[in-house]
């Protein structure tokens, strides 16, 4: 390899490009056929000033062991080689990955070839000639320059990329649904975690509004729930974000769930706020561990309450029962004071079961656990009402899951809340209608058991109360019945859930743990 070096030339003669590069050693690889050529472009070079080291080849296989061998800034090729073309040999450098700025050798007025060269990345050609060659400093810095440039743009793109990638794939897979939506509502922008909390896929939503099917399907909720988003809107488009907001949505399954939404502007280049990012939370199974929570807070006090109560009505009810049946036993007892002391101790009698229940509910009986079939302990709470369904024209579906795993229960204690359960679903189909039990399994940890009516159904301003201790809509009764059941719940670490719409019916889904030898 031949270095060249001259004495530094006039000022005026150095350009700003080629003074930039005059600093470090420059190397070139000619390949070239024509030695008159190379020796132009030497002597061009070395007039130039600057410091260049040479290697110089005259066919392609030569320069193509030079570039695997050695390390060089730039390539000066010809357009023909004795053993091939330039443009078949610069072919063979790019499939191999041999990245270097290249200068094409072209002949005289062959403007199709030197497109041609271009199109195989070419950084830029010259002409065979003593002009050229003259310039060829010149060319040589533009193109490292150039080429600098070009691989500088290529990293910050590849960044780019990766970034946007790596971005891309946090907020697609993220847990929790998060979406664009422009300034009139319509979505942008859907993750896979909308599409698993929502059950809409991607392709559904683009380009539809919230309102269209995200909404509560009840016209009252659906109002409240457009009025919000329009508030919440409209603080978004004077720049504000709105965190943590509670909202109701529909699934596509027609289940309502609660999310909590926080709304945050989305602005173009310029700042101007063109829509707004929603992330949204799953939060409906939070809110009824926090509505148990408070549930079993004020059944507590509420026990504490009625334990005390129950204790002092028991013993003077106690008394005045005792005197009732003494006076009952006398002989010449008129028949008018008979009656009248019969329904005394008849209201004694119902006064000693609202006790008992209080009792009951303040202080539940020790359970007794073992593994039952919740099955047959369905089947038991169900022979009990026979009778009951045949009189009230209820007809009666029981589908069974098969190949239930057993539940660790006290089978008398729930079938008592079976039966609690079954009970109320009769008397709220006046008319008759169907009752519907169906035992099932969700595969991994848990047995569940639907009891589901078609009779009139509770309102929802009586959904959260149903629970409370001596909350009723019936004439008769303690309305202890569902507090009373719920502790028993409690106690097997069970859950319960209800659904009802008025006029068409209601649902309880209990669902029990399954131990951890038969768990899946």
């Amino acid at each position: 390899m031949n270095g060249l070096k001259a004495p530094p030339p006039m000022g005026e003669r150095v350009g700003v490009r080629e003074r930039k590069y005059m600093s470090r050693e420059i190397r070139i690889l000619i390949a070239e056929e024509n030695p008159d050529f190379v020796r132009m472009v030497e002597d061009s070079l070395r007039e130039s000033g600057g410091l260049y080291r040479l290697g110089v080849v005259s066919s392609g296989k030569a320069c193509l062991k030079k570039l695997q061998d050695e390390k060089f800034d730039i390539l000066l090729l010809d357009h023909s080689l004795p053993d091939g073309s330039g443009l078949t040999w610069l072919r063979r450098f790019n499939e191999m990955g041999i990245g270097i700025p290249t200068i094409f050798v072209t002949a005289k007025g062959d403007p199709q070839m030197s497109v041609q060269a271009m199109e195989e990345g070419v950084f830029d050609y010259i002409n065979r000639s003593a002009e050229c060659a003259k310039a060829f400093p010149f060319v040589v810095n533009r193109a490292i320059e150039g080429y600098s440039l070009m691989v500088e743009k290529v990293r910050l793109q590849k960044e780019l990329i990766e970034t946007k990638n790596f971005l891309e794939s946090i907020v697609e897979r993220a847990g929790d649904a998060i979406s664009v939506v422009d300034l009139e509502g319509k979505i942008l922008y859907w993750n896979e975690g909308a599409e698993q909390i929502y059950g809409y896929r991607k392709e559904e939503v683009l380009g539809k509004r919230l309102s269209d099917f995200l909404f509560p399907a009840d016209e009252n909720f659906r109002e409240e729930e457009e009025r919000l988003l329009d508030e919440l809107m409209m603080r978004v488009k004077q720049g504000g974000a709105v965190p943590n907001v509670e909202v109701k949505r529909r699934t596509k399954e027609g289940k309502e769930i609660i999310t909590s939404m926080t709304l945050s502007p989305l602005r173009d280049a310029e700042g101007r706020v063109i829509g707004a990012s929603r992330i949204c939370k799953d939060i409906t199974q939070l809110k009824k561990v926090e509505e148990r929570l408070l549930l079993t807070e004020r059944l507590t006090s509420l026990g504490e309450l009625t334990a005390g109560v129950a204790h002092e009505l028991r013993n003077p009810l106690a008394g005045i029962k005792i005197n009732t049946q003494v006076l009952l036993r006398k002989k010449d007892l008129p028949e008018m004071e008979r009656k009248l002391l019969d329904s005394s101790l008849e209201g004694i009698g119902r006064i000693q079961k609202i006790v008992d229940d209080m009792l009951h509910f303040a202080k539940p009986k020790a359970a007794h656990f073992k593994e039952e079939e919740i099955n047959e302990v369905a089947e038991r709470s169900l022979a009990i009402f026979q009778t009951k369904l045949k009189r009230g024209n209820i007809s009666l579906l029981f589908q069974k899951g098969e190949g239930l795993p057993k539940v660790w229960i006290d089978a008398h204690q729930i079938q008592q809340v079976l039966t609690n359960l079954m009970l109320n679903a009769i008397q709220a189909m006046e008319k008759g209608g169907t009752l519907a039990l169906q035992t099932f399994s969700d595969g991994k940890n848990e047995v569940g058991i639907e009891v589901k009516d078609t009779g009139a159904g509770i309102p929802k301003s009586h959904l959260k109360k149903i629970f409370d201790p001596f909350f009723t809509t019936k004439s008769e009764g303690t309305g202890l019945g569902l507090s009373i059941s719920i502790k028993i719940l409690e106690s097997h670490g069970a859950t319960i859930d209800v659904t009802s719409q008025e006029g068409k019916g209601s649902t309880f889904i209990i669902h029990f743990p399954i131990r951890g030898d038969h768990a899946v």
